[in-house]
Protein backbone atom coordinates (compact mmCIF):
# COMPACT_ATOMS: atom_id res chain seq x y z
CA UNK A 1 0.00 0.00 0.00
CA UNK A 2 1.56 3.31 -0.79
CA UNK A 3 0.91 6.92 0.15
CA UNK A 4 0.07 7.70 3.85
CA UNK A 5 -0.26 5.05 6.33
CA UNK A 6 -3.91 4.91 7.33
CA UNK A 7 -5.89 3.39 10.40
CA UNK A 8 -9.22 2.99 10.87
CA UNK A 9 -11.10 3.30 14.18
CA UNK A 10 -14.28 1.39 14.62
CA UNK A 11 -16.45 2.14 17.53
CA UNK A 12 -19.01 0.63 18.65
CA UNK A 13 -22.16 2.77 19.94
CA UNK A 14 -25.39 1.35 18.82
CA UNK A 15 -28.23 -1.14 19.91
CA UNK A 16 -29.23 -2.65 17.16
CA UNK A 17 -28.49 -5.75 14.62
CA UNK A 18 -26.84 -7.78 18.00
CA UNK A 19 -24.79 -4.73 18.46
CA UNK A 20 -24.29 -3.72 21.95
CA UNK A 21 -23.65 0.02 23.07
CA UNK A 22 -21.62 -0.57 26.02
CA UNK A 23 -20.63 2.88 27.08
CA UNK A 24 -17.71 3.97 24.47
CA UNK A 25 -16.37 7.44 25.83
CA UNK A 26 -14.20 9.85 24.47
CA UNK A 27 -11.64 8.69 26.99
CA UNK A 28 -10.91 5.51 25.40
CA UNK A 29 -11.66 7.03 21.90
CA UNK A 30 -8.82 10.04 22.33
CA UNK A 31 -5.68 8.36 22.79
CA UNK A 32 -5.11 6.04 20.29
CA UNK A 33 -6.70 8.68 18.04
CA UNK A 34 -3.61 10.90 18.45
CA UNK A 35 -1.40 8.43 19.04
CA UNK A 36 -2.04 7.57 15.30
CA UNK A 37 -1.93 11.16 14.24
CA UNK A 38 1.61 11.63 15.63
CA UNK A 39 2.99 8.71 13.40
CA UNK A 40 1.91 10.92 11.57
CA UNK A 41 -1.11 9.06 9.88
CA UNK A 42 -4.67 9.42 8.99
CA UNK A 43 -7.31 8.68 10.88
CA UNK A 44 -10.36 7.52 9.74
CA UNK A 45 -13.44 6.83 12.25
CA UNK A 46 -16.50 4.32 11.82
CA UNK A 47 -19.73 3.04 13.52
CA UNK A 48 -21.63 0.44 12.20
CA UNK A 49 -24.61 2.69 10.63
CA UNK A 50 -22.33 6.12 10.19
CA UNK A 51 -23.29 9.07 10.89
CA UNK A 52 -23.43 11.13 14.51
CA UNK A 53 -21.14 8.34 16.78
CA UNK A 54 -23.46 9.64 20.28
CA UNK A 55 -21.38 8.65 23.05
CA UNK A 56 -22.17 7.79 26.39
CA UNK A 57 -21.61 11.46 27.90
CA UNK A 58 -18.35 12.96 27.75
CA UNK A 59 -15.55 12.07 29.25
CA UNK A 60 -17.09 8.68 31.15
CA UNK A 61 -14.68 6.67 33.59
CA UNK A 62 -11.15 9.12 31.79
CA UNK A 63 -8.19 8.00 34.31
CA UNK A 64 -5.30 11.11 34.43
CA UNK A 65 -3.14 9.50 31.89
CA UNK A 66 -5.80 10.03 29.64
CA UNK A 67 -7.05 13.28 30.48
CA UNK A 68 -4.66 15.60 28.49
CA UNK A 69 -6.50 13.90 25.02
CA UNK A 70 -9.60 13.98 26.47
CA UNK A 71 -9.46 17.71 26.68
CA UNK A 72 -7.25 17.96 22.90
CA UNK A 73 -10.27 16.14 21.68
CA UNK A 74 -13.16 18.15 23.01
CA UNK A 75 -11.01 21.28 21.90
CA UNK A 76 -10.22 20.02 18.38
CA UNK A 77 -12.46 20.77 15.68
CA UNK A 78 -10.97 18.22 13.33
CA UNK A 79 -11.69 15.25 15.59
CA UNK A 80 -15.13 16.64 16.65
CA UNK A 81 -16.44 16.74 13.20
CA UNK A 82 -14.34 12.98 12.37
CA UNK A 83 -16.78 12.10 15.37
CA UNK A 84 -19.93 13.65 14.44
CA UNK A 85 -19.41 12.03 10.83
CA UNK A 86 -18.14 8.92 11.00
CA UNK A 87 -18.51 6.41 8.58
CA UNK A 88 -20.22 3.12 7.78
CA UNK A 89 -18.67 -0.18 8.28
CA UNK A 90 -20.43 -0.66 4.45
CA UNK A 91 -18.37 2.14 3.45
CA UNK A 92 -15.18 0.34 4.50
CA UNK A 93 -12.46 -0.93 2.48
CA UNK A 94 -9.80 -2.54 4.46
CA UNK A 95 -7.65 -2.17 1.60
CA UNK A 96 -7.24 1.87 1.92
CA UNK A 97 -6.24 1.06 5.37
CA UNK A 98 -2.80 -0.59 7.40
CA UNK A 99 -4.84 -1.25 10.59
CA UNK A 100 -7.74 -1.35 12.19
CA UNK A 101 -8.52 -0.43 16.32
CA UNK A 102 -11.99 -1.67 17.32
CA UNK A 103 -13.50 -0.24 20.85
CA UNK A 104 -16.43 -0.75 22.74
CA UNK A 105 -17.99 -4.01 20.92
CA UNK A 106 -19.64 -6.52 23.19
CA UNK A 107 -21.05 -9.71 22.02
CA UNK A 108 -19.13 -11.93 19.34
CA UNK A 109 -16.78 -10.24 17.46
CA UNK A 110 -17.20 -12.82 15.22
CA UNK A 111 -21.24 -12.90 15.11
CA UNK A 112 -22.92 -13.08 12.03
CA UNK A 113 -25.33 -10.20 11.79
CA UNK A 114 -24.52 -8.22 8.87
CA UNK A 115 -23.53 -4.51 10.45
CA UNK A 116 -21.49 -5.74 13.64
CA UNK A 117 -17.38 -5.52 12.67
CA UNK A 118 -16.30 -8.98 12.55
CA UNK A 119 -16.52 -9.40 8.09
CA UNK A 120 -14.58 -6.49 8.36
CA UNK A 121 -12.29 -7.82 11.00
CA UNK A 122 -11.70 -10.80 9.45
CA UNK A 123 -10.88 -9.03 5.68
CA UNK A 124 -8.20 -6.81 7.75
CA UNK A 125 -6.47 -9.87 9.14
CA UNK A 126 -6.66 -12.12 6.21
CA UNK A 127 -4.68 -8.83 4.63
CA UNK A 128 -2.08 -9.53 7.10
CA UNK A 129 -3.17 -6.51 8.53
CA UNK A 130 -3.10 -5.67 12.25
CA UNK A 131 -6.72 -5.58 14.43
CA UNK A 132 -6.69 -4.13 17.92
CA UNK A 133 -9.72 -5.38 19.77
CA UNK A 134 -10.55 -2.86 23.17
CA UNK A 135 -13.76 -4.62 23.94
CA UNK A 136 -16.97 -3.29 25.52
CA UNK A 137 -18.68 -4.97 29.04
CA UNK A 138 -18.78 -8.98 27.67
CA UNK A 139 -16.84 -9.48 24.32
CA UNK A 140 -16.57 -13.26 23.08
CA UNK A 141 -13.23 -13.67 21.47
CA UNK A 142 -12.31 -16.65 23.21
CA UNK A 143 -13.47 -18.86 25.78
CA UNK A 144 -12.65 -17.14 28.57
CA UNK A 145 -13.62 -13.45 27.41
CA UNK A 146 -11.10 -10.75 26.74
CA UNK A 147 -9.83 -10.06 30.57
CA UNK A 148 -8.10 -7.20 31.37
CA UNK A 149 -5.33 -7.94 28.95
CA UNK A 150 -4.02 -7.25 26.16
CA UNK A 151 -4.81 -10.06 23.18
CA UNK A 152 -2.70 -10.43 19.72
CA UNK A 153 -3.66 -13.18 17.52
CA UNK A 154 -1.72 -14.00 14.44
CA UNK A 155 -1.10 -16.37 12.16
CA UNK A 156 1.23 -15.50 9.56
CA UNK A 157 5.04 -16.03 9.01
CA UNK A 158 5.60 -12.47 10.21
CA UNK A 159 3.23 -13.12 13.04
CA UNK A 160 6.21 -13.73 15.65
CA UNK A 161 8.20 -10.85 15.07
CA UNK A 162 5.51 -8.51 14.68
CA UNK A 163 3.73 -9.69 17.59
CA UNK A 164 7.33 -9.44 19.57
CA UNK A 165 7.35 -6.05 18.36
CA UNK A 166 3.95 -5.11 19.64
CA UNK A 167 4.38 -6.61 22.87
CA UNK A 168 7.91 -4.74 23.74
CA UNK A 169 5.90 -1.37 23.15
CA UNK A 170 2.78 -2.32 24.99
CA UNK A 171 5.16 -3.52 27.74
CA UNK A 172 7.38 -0.51 27.53
CA UNK A 173 3.69 2.57 27.55
CA UNK A 174 2.28 -0.02 30.14
CA UNK A 175 5.52 0.48 32.87
CA UNK A 176 5.50 4.45 31.90
CA UNK A 177 2.30 4.38 32.51
CA UNK A 178 2.65 2.63 36.04
CA UNK A 179 5.54 5.24 36.95
CA UNK A 180 3.53 8.41 35.75
CA UNK A 181 0.40 7.37 38.04
CA UNK A 182 3.09 5.72 40.81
Amino acid sequence: MDGPIRFLIIIAVEDSDGISNSGVWIPKIAPPYYLFKEVPAEVALATPSGGFAALLGQTGHGSSDREPFVRRFLSDREARDDLADTLSLGQIVADDFDAAFCVGFSGSVWGTHSRGPGPLIKTFLEDGKPVAIIPGQQLEIAPEGAGPGLLIIGDSDQSPVLAAHALVKVVVERRELMARSA
